[in-house]
């Protein structure tokens, strides 16, 4: 029953002052009041002349033991009582004297109906975050907010928390399970015994209940208002001045402080990140900037294990099979941990039409959505693009009439940065490995890369890492390879860092340089009206499949080389498989030719309904899908188009 106030619990008058019993003097005199002791309640809480319930505990011959309630035991001598007991019978007595902790009992027939009311124990109101060893084996009285409710084999386990903190809530019950009526997000009242238990303080639940209407309002605000407060991100400088990163920031700041809002209120974190070096790094540096405060701020002791999980995904958008994946983690945890639907971040991904049914799904059960990429996202209105119809918050440099050299390994660091200050120090060199790896040029990606320079990366060095990263993705496929990618970034030991790079490099270079050599050689080249040099590989027939380097790297090895003998410009190379063309194109073309595949994408799926074509990616970059009947079709149609082409 809830708390109310200096009131009568019966006829709602105001009472001279907030005492127990809450009972007015004249409710006193019209009903027939039994009480019913607070489970928490000891020996200096009863009331002598006062009725109250209980029950047989133990028979003896000197009479027998009732228990008022866990902890308060009377006797009702054999020679006052008015026939016999039985263990587990219900009675009502009354209470003749206290002494100590021994407290004698009359019986007490009832000649009518009686009132049975709650005497509660006054408990002051506690904040969790001060709960401390000094309170073990006191009553706590707590409010807040239920961020999980864990069935275990014993107790049902409900995490609380407020504006100071979480606590573990144990509540044990013969069936199912404790409290029922509760669930997650509800406000609670929890009043209870501080145990130390499994390493951790604990609240032993003697009575918890729902708080409902005005209580209710006051303390979700009241949290609601201090943990807003806590979630604020810091506003760093920005490693590098960018009038394209200027205008994303209120962005990158409302999504730092979602990110730090989830932590603060047990919402588990799943983020998505395309497997490439770019997309681990900006994954990676978020994960880090999270963690640590995972590990001091959330309700949930383990959360960096119950509530983060960093995923790559080997496609270039989010596809369907790698929702399935999140959803049955996300479902599996909210069945055996009570978690709630998690927030998914998409990093390096998620800009594009194809990554929408994936995202349209996790909606449906509730997941919130967000993403940072520096993929085309279509075409933009008013700085928002399609996905912007799922996805709460959307950072993406096109929004804000930039492009693609602005990459997601810069945009993650940067927002690492506002997360968490502390772990993000170590992060400044992240951005130039990323725009090394992605290859794009521009006076924003070079500063980006001179700070790497300064902390002692030569570009070498950043395209040595890059493509150790690669390598390492390849063979971890859906694994998260945590520790490994880490190692190889320059964010644990720096003597392993060497090591390890020297032994990835070696077998990577060797899968490239046969891959490359037998590429080269069955090369086909062709010279368009326009001035391009259009290169085409048979990706099946004359590389080795299922091995490094992948498609798509096969791709970009046959591109450089090729590119660097007319200067780096004018060339377009297409890597094809039955059902599939990788394509790659020298900046120039882009800019000069003004070609973009998510455009010829699009073209060719309404010139060809037939043949399936999707894909997409950055403007001279990406990879088309397309029904392999259809392939000699497809790609004579894309050559007819690059040869259409103007500067």
């Amino acid at each position: 029953m809830t708390q109310q106030g200096n009131r009568c619990l019966l006829c709602g008058s105001a009472l001279a002052r907030d005492t127990e019993p809450r009972v007015c003097q004249e409710c006193e005199k019209r009903h027939q009041i039994v009480f019913e002791l607070d489970p928490l309640a000891g020996h200096e809480d009863i009331i002598p002349g006062k009725l109250y319930a209980g029950r047989v505990k133990r028979v003896h011959d000197i009479g027998y033991f009732i228990a008022l309630n866990p902890g308060v035991v009377g006797l009702l001598r054999k020679r006052d009582a008015r026939g016999e007991h039985a263990p587990g019978e219900e009675v009502v007595v009354k209470v003749a004297r206290v002494r100590g902790d021994r407290v004698d009992l009359l019986p007490w027939e009832s000649d009518g109906d009686y009132t049975l009311v709650p005497l509660r124990k006054h408990i002051p109101l506690w904040k969790i975050g001060r709960i401390s060893v000094n309170e073990l084996g006191s009553a706590v009285r707590i409010r807040g907010i239920v961020a999980k409710v864990q069935r275990t084999s014993g107790p049902t386990v409900f995490t609380v928390y407020d504006e100071t903190g979480a606590i573990e809530c144990t509540a044990f019950a013969s069936g199912e399970r404790a409290y029922p009526g509760i669930d997650r997000s509800d406000v609670v009242e929890v009043r209870g015994e501080v145990v130390f238990r499994l390493d951790r303080l604990q609240v032993e639940v003697r009575h918890m209940e729902k708080l409902y209407g005005a209580e209710q309002r006051a303390v979700r605000e009241e949290i609601d208002r201090e943990i807003d407060r806590k979630a604020e991100p810091l506003r760093p400088e920005p490693l590098v001045r960018d009038p394209v990163l200027e205008a994303l920031y209120p962005g990158m700041l409302e999504l730092a402080k979602q990110l730090r809002r989830a932590v603060l209120t047990g919402v588990p974190v799943f983020i998505r990140h395309h497997a490439d070096a770019d997309g681990f790094i900006a994954g990676v540096a978020i994960e880090r900037a999270l963690l640590p405060l995972m590990r001091t701020s959330s309700p949930d002791r383990e959360a960096e294990w119950h509530l983060f999980k960093r995923l790559p995904s080997r496609a270039p958008f989010y596809e369907m099979e790698d929702v399935v994946r999140d959803l049955q983690y996300s479902l599996e945890d909210a069945e055996r941990f009570g978690t709630p639907m998690p927030l998914v971040l998409v990093v390096d991904n998620g800009s594009t039409a194809e990554d929408l049914p994936a995202m349209r799904k996790l909606r449906v059960y509730g997941a919130r959505i967000m993403v940072v990429d520096h993929h085309y996202p279509g075409e933009v209105r008013d700085g928002r693009a399609l996905v912007d119809e799922v996805a709460e918050i959307h950072v993406n440099p096109y929004l804000a009439g930039g492009d693609y050299s602005l990459t997601a390994g810069c945009l993650g660091v940067e927002i690492a940065r506002m997360v968490n200050p502390e772990a993000g120090e170590r992060m400044s060199h992240l951005p130039g490995i990323a725009c090394v790896a992605d290859r794009v040029k521009g006076e924003t990606p070079e500063r980006y890369i001179r700070i790497a320079e300064e902390r002692g990366y030569t570009r070498e060095r950043m395209e040595v890492i890059a493509e150790c990263i690669d390598y390492e993705a390849f063979h971890l496929r859906f694994m998260d390879g945590r520790g490994v990618i880490e190692d190889l970034l320059g964010l644990g030991r720096l003597d392993r860092q060497a090591e390890l790079i020297e032994i990835i490099w070696e077998e990577a270079r060797r899968a490239r340089e046969v891959q490359l050599r037998a590429a080269l050689e069955n090369l086909r080249r062709a010279e368009l009206a326009n001035g391009l040099l259009l290169c085409t590989i048979d990706l099946e027939k004359y590389t080795h499949r299922f091995s490094y380097p992948p498609a798509g790297k096969t791709t970009g090895m046959v591109h450089d080389a090729v590119a660097s003998e007319r200067g780096g410009e004018r060339t377009v190379t297409i890597g094809y498989g039955p059902d599939f063309a990788v394509l790659r194109a020298t900046e120039d073309v882009g800019r000069r030719y003004r070609m973009n595949l998510n455009t010829l994408v699009a073209e060719l799926a309404e010139e060809l309904p037939g043949a399936g074509v999707t894909g997409g990616g950055h403007e001279v970059a990406g990879s088309i899908k397309f029904v392999e009947g259809y392939r000699r079709q497809v790609l004579e149609r894309l050559a007819e188009k690059l040869a259409r082409l103007e500067a």
